[in-house]
This record gives structure tokens, C-alpha cells and sequence, in this order.
């Protein structure tokens, strides 16, 4: 792997979202880190591989530790097992990518119904800290967490499928 340098400027995400329906989505996060466009179908799936990618380019550096899950401890040798059959499934998901880009883009011929420039400047307190921009909209605001990154993403995409009442991200 090629050591790259990492600026502040440069750790950003492109999620953009192709179907949303009663809270669920479905669309692909672009980065230059990537070497596709990963396809996700929840938040889970995005954020997961958006920690990934700060995890393996150390940036923004985590302040905490992650606990392992409900005290399961795993050896090293198991983690970089893990890690190698991680990149076997990465590298065959990168090969089979295109068709699925294709298949997302053709199934909806109105495009992605939002886009999101995420720029995560912190990982503090066990979350993030950074910066959304909802590219419809040229709106940009401030997050303090995940969880109210994803209630602004939320709340954009809401207003966009005609779920629910407008709301402006500038009072929140």
C-alpha cells in the first residue's frame, strides 16, 4: 500500500443517495479513497465503510479506542485473517462494481435524490465531527455527531421525497 498524505481538505465523502423510502436508503459513497463507488443500502453500510476508511488512512485519528463487541476478544492473528478476507471480498465486490453502478443509476432515470458532501474533520468522543453539505441545495451545516449527521441527512431526504413537513437545516 502507498503511503499518502492526508490533509484536512482531503478527507471528504460523496454520499449520494438513490432511493429513499420510509427512512431506508440505498445510493454510493464516492471517495478518492475508494477504488469504486460503494454501494450501501443503509446507513449502517455507509458509516461502517466511511470508519473503514478513516481506520486504514489514520484521519481523522480516532481518540478512542473501539470496544470490541460485548467483551469478545479477538487475537491478532484472527483481526489480520479478517483483514486479508476483507480485501479478497473488496477486491471481487470492485470487479463486479461497474454492473452494479449501471443497475443503480437505471433504476431510478431521475438520478440520485440527494447528495451529500460529508467532510469529517474530527473523530472525538466516540463520534464524528464535521461539516455536511446538501448539494441540491448549496446548503452547508455543522455536525457535532453521527447520529445529527444522519438526522440532517435524514431530514433532506424527507423533504425531498415529500415525507414531511420542510425543514430548515439553518435552525438546526
Amino acid at each position: 500500500m502507498q503511503n499518502t498524505l492526508v490533509t484536512a481538505t482531503s478527507m471528504q465523502m460523496q454520499a449520494e443517495i438513490v432511493k429513499y423510502k420510509d427512512g431506508r436508503i440505498r445510493g454510493l459513497l464516492h471517495s478518492i479513497y475508494l477504488a469504486a463507488p460503494f454501494e450501501f443500502l443503509d446507513f449502517v453500510q455507509m458509516i461502517d465503510k466511511m470508519e473503514e476508511v478513516f481506520d486504514e488512512k489514520r484521519f481523522p485519528e480516532s481518540f478512542l479506542t473501539p470496544r470490541s463487541s460485548f467483551g469478545v476478544t479477538r487475537s491478532k492473528t484472527s483481526k489480520t485473517k479478517e483483514k486479508t478476507q476483507d480485501n479478497k471480498l473488496e477486491s471481487e465486490r470492485v470487479d463486479i462494481m461497474s454492473d452494479n453502478t449501471e443497475r443503480i443509476k437505471l433504476d431510478d432515470p431521475g438520478g440520485p435524490k440527494c447528495t451529500f458532501e460529508i467532510s469529517v474533520k474530527f473523530r472525538q468522543n466516540a463520534t464524528w465531527q464535521g461539516q455536511i453539505l446538501w448539494a441540491e441545495k448549496n446548503v452547508k451545516q455543522n455536525f457535532r455527531s453521527v447520529l445529527e449527521m444522519l438526522k440532517l441527512m435524514d431530514n433532506a431526504l424527507s423533504e425531498s421525497a415529500g415525507d414531511m413537513q420542510i425543514v430548515d437545516w439553518s435552525a438546526i
